[in-house]
């Protein structure tokens, strides 16, 4: 456990980065210029105020089954059946009832209740101010899907299901399909692209590495480092080189091909310089972000406080610099990855910590600037986890909890429907509790879409599979 998340998990992925940077300047005939003809067919009105969406992905499947916990009597010893077969806690693996924190929900009405982990104390403050939700059983779909369907095999299903790589490819690109090359976050950009008509750099950053949810017809992610921000053309910082690639850049060219791929090195560089600039700016907001994680949090599960907080901060610092930088939509990409836990639990609630720690103070930060209502944050990942454990740790899953955090956001409420805990009903499918998902990522996507400015009729190019689907829009933003 330890060397998986030292070493594997929770560092920024450099190699990533630096190919995400090649293939950001290849690719910046589209990058950040404009696709006229496109964006004349797109019905989104050019939106004059500043928005920005900041999508927290969490690698490896997050066990939402410990995330958000039934707290009243009956569904929590169901809980502790489901998950350990007995209400003794044989495994030690369920939330202790005394360490939960209840929350409030008034869309639930059959007098259940539901609760937070102690160590999620920061974001329950968020959700009690009313500008933190969770969205329950979320999940990649291709239709409504119900049990009895898949029992009878009339439903069509995603592809690979339980698979990491290939659910993370559809969560990001929001098609349970291969046959997209782009994102819904870098779709929901295309449609407003007029917004950034004089942005210095791409409306899509992405603070970890490269990533398929950024990705649309127009806009291509810029990657940066959380610490060494843009990665810049090798060697430029050294005078004699620097000298002999602006006389290549400078020189007559006759050749298309020639002036294209000088026209793509000169945004590249002017990229980079742009967010050196916007960093450098708004350095003093780093303070803010404090890299040690809290003295109860074991050592080998402390680079999650320290990896979230500096990503955040580099957003933070990014969005401070939007006039800078000319911006009026932006998307950010952060994750932190260690969530794939078949041997253990262990260290899930220190996981959930650095989340809550992160996205609070991420909140405050923007509340400070004065933009809390125009930031929202939200989680995303391959998948959940069944209900019941496999021994003290558990398997990959499919429908799970997901929480948004912003100034916009409808808080201090549960939507969409949070599943009982009999794993023989209708809500579960399999022989662990694989939780049937009854909110479409096209559903949550498309509430925080319209939210960013996203027309109706734009919707359908945006989540192309929303029509399958009995509402776009779940209520958990204000879109006034």
């Amino acid at each position: 456990m330890k060397h998986l998340i030292e070493n594997d998990c929770l560092s920024l992925p450099r190699r990533k980065l630096l190919a995400g940077s090649v293939g950001w300047a290849a690719a910046s005939a589209g990058g950040f210029a404009l696709n006229l003809q496109t964006i004349a067919a797109a019905a989104s009105p050019t939106p004059t105020d500043y928005k920005a969406l900041v999508c927290i992905f969490l690698f490896g499947g997050n066990d939402s089954g410990n995330t958000l916990v039934p707290y009243d009597t009956t569904e929590y010893n169901r809980y502790l059946t489901a998950r350990e077969g007995s209400t003794s806690r044989p495994y030690g693996v369920t939330r202790l009832r005394t360490d939960l924190l209840p929350i409030t929900t008034a869309s639930v009405t059959d007098g259940r209740s539901f609760a937070l982990p102690k160590e999620m104390s920061a974001l329950k403050a968020l959700y009690d101010s009313g500008k933190a939700a969770v969205i329950a059983n979320v999940g990649m779909l291709s239709a409504v899907t119900t049990r009895a369907q898949m029992d009878a095999g009339s439903v069509e299903l995603p592809p690979q299901l339980f698979s990491h790589s290939d659910q993370a490819t559809f969560w990001q690109a929001g098609v349970p399909s291969y046959t997209t090359s782009t994102g819904w976050g870098g779709r929901v950009v295309d449609a407003l692209a007029a917004a950034n008509a004089g942005g210095r750099v791409s409306a899509s950053v992405s603070i970890a590495g490269t990533n398929l949810w950024q990705v649309g017809n127009q806009v291509i992610p810029f990657p940066i480092d959380a610490e060494d921000g843009a990665t810049g053309l090798y060697s430029m910082e050294e005078a004699a080189y620097s000298r002999a690639m602006n006389a290549m850049l400078a020189a007559n060219r006759n050749n298309i091909f020639e002036r294209e791929i000088v026209r793509v090195y000169k945004r590249s560089i002017a990229g980079t310089q742009a967010v050196a600039d916007a960093l450098l700016e708004n350095n003093s907001l780093d303070a803010q972000f404090p890299r040690s994680a809290p003295p109860e949090v074991p050592g080998p599960a402390r680079g999650w406080h320290a990896s979230l907080m500096s990503q955040l901060s580099t957003v933070a610092r990014m969005i401070a610099a939007r006039n800078l930088l000319g911006m009026r939509r932006q998307t950010f990409f952060v994750s932190i990855g260690g969530f794939d836990m078949h041997n253990s639990l262990e260290y899930h609630r220190f996981a959930l910590q650095a989340i809550s720690d992160a996205m609070a103070k991420f909140y405050t930060v923007t509340d400070s600037l004065g933009i809390a209502n125009k930031v929202t944050t939200f989680t995303a990942s391959d998948f959940g986890r069944p209900l019941q454990i496999n021994g003290t740790g558990s398997d990959h899953g499919w429908g799970a909890h997901h929480l948004v955090v912003g100034g916009d956001v409808n808080g201090g409420n549960l939507y969409g429907q949070f599943p009982n805990m009999l794993t023989s009903g209708q809500n579960y499918t399999g022989n662990q509790g694989h939780l049937i998902p009854s909110t479409s990522v096209d559903q949550y996507a498309a509430t925080m879409a319209k939210w960013f400015g996203v027309s109706n009729d734009d919707m359908t190019i945006a989540l192309p599979n929303i029509g399958r689907f009995p509402t776009r829009d779940l209520g958990f933003m204000r879109t006034t």
